[in-house]
């Protein structure tokens, strides 16, 4: 039991991220192989709307993290949308060098994409929504504060 409470938050991510990925890979191949969009505006619409899913669902099943008001909606989601641009600048960039270099499927691509993509955007949303991480911030903050107002005396 002592295990399932340890990695229970892990273990919802990856359920919800599987849903993600799988979003992520179904508009992917719909813009791109479908609709022949271009692929990395294919990639990046893809990125787009899966990452909005993901936001809300990270937020609230993973984490449980409440929707107290607004602004704190809006400052989760702007952290969550920089941090995860980190990861659309390497899925753009892997997806088109993989389809160019390996002639593999694009969605075979695509799934291990999305797979290393996962894990970086586990450990970034972990810091976003993980209280516990955001005191540790909060303290930081106060103790450069601190030592600003020391050196000003």
């Amino acid at each position: 039991m002592d295990f399932l409470k340890k990695y229970r938050n892990f273990a919802v991510y990856c359920l919800f991220g599987f849903l993600a990925s799988l979003l992520n890979i179904v508009i992917f191949d719909l813009s791109h192989n479908y609709f022949h969009i271009t692929l990395w505006i294919a990639n990046t619409i893809a990125w787009f709307i899966s990452n909005f899913f993901s936001f809300f669902v990270t937020k609230i099943f993973v984490f449980k993290s409440k929707l107290e008001n607004i602004r704190k909606l809006l400052k989760e989601g702007v952290f969550f949308l920089v941090s995860r641009i980190f990861s659309l600048v390497f899925d753009d960039i892997f997806m088109i060098v993989a389809v160019l270099i390996f002639p593999w499927n694009n969605l075979i691509i695509k799934a291990i994409d999305q797979l290393i993509v996962g894990i970086f955007n586990y450990f970034s949303s972990k810091l976003i929504f993980n209280y516990q991480n955001r005191h540790l911030i909060e303290r930081l903050k106060n103790l450069k504060a601190k030592r600003k107002s020391r050196n000003e005396i």
